[in-house]
């Protein structure tokens, strides 16, 4: 019966275009392999509030681009956003968007890392090997050894760390769209210069 179930989860989970641990004979999966299974809990988390994440967020992306923030959606055009906002902080007026989920701007998936090894049985070493889990690894250091950290810190962070290619990866492009979308609403709404509604 167990092996039935095994069978079953591996074409399952092949059917969607991924692989599952189980299903790879011991084979070492690679970084966007495990990307995959963190981008699924990621998106998961809100479903449990009835949230399309991955939808909120690529219409984020196309309303960054309509506003031209964002040139187009390569990994290029996000670094140099990062490093826009790491210069001069806030997002450039005019702030159209107004349409905002409190979900979204609320609530952080934090147990991602433990949906991939409870769901997806993946090697908890391969994934605090990812070179993002790293960087993640690394914030969380440095917010729980200081007692402010400025928003400088992440756009730096991210901008002199990460590839080009892995700003185009799935999971962790969403991650920081995740953090431009909480950012572009405190741009509009809650700096300290007021800005002109347009």
């Amino acid at each position: 019966m167990k092996i039935q179930i095994k069978i079953l989860m591996c074409t399952t989970i092949l059917s969607f275009s991924y692989l599952f641990t189980g299903c790879q004979s011991n084979k070492v999966m690679k970084e966007e392999e495990i990307y995959t299974f963190l981008e699924t809990c990621f998106e998961n988390y809100y479903k449990n509030y009835d949230i399309n994440i991955h939808q909120i967020l690529h219409d984020f992306e196309k309303e960054l681009i309509a506003e031209g923030h964002l040139k187009d959606t390569s990994g290029q055009a996000y670094k140099d956003l990062l490093a826009y906002l790491n210069e001069n902080l806030y997002f450039q007026t005019p702030l159209k968007k107004g349409d905002f989920n409190n979900v979204v701007l609320y609530k952080n998936p934090t147990q991602v890392y433990d949906c991939a090894l409870d769901i997806f049985s993946l090697d908890s070493t391969s994934i605090m090997d990812t070179h993002f889990a790293k960087i993640q690894r690394e914030i969380q250091q440095t917010i729980t050894s200081q007692p402010e950290v400025s928003i400088h810190y992440f756009f730096d962070l991210y901008t002199s760390r990460l590839t080009n290619e892995e700003l185009e990866s799935p999971y962790i492009k969403q991650t920081i769209q995740l953090l431009l979308y909480r950012w572009y609403f405190k741009s509009k709404y809650d700096r300290e210069i007021p800005i002109d509604q347009e």
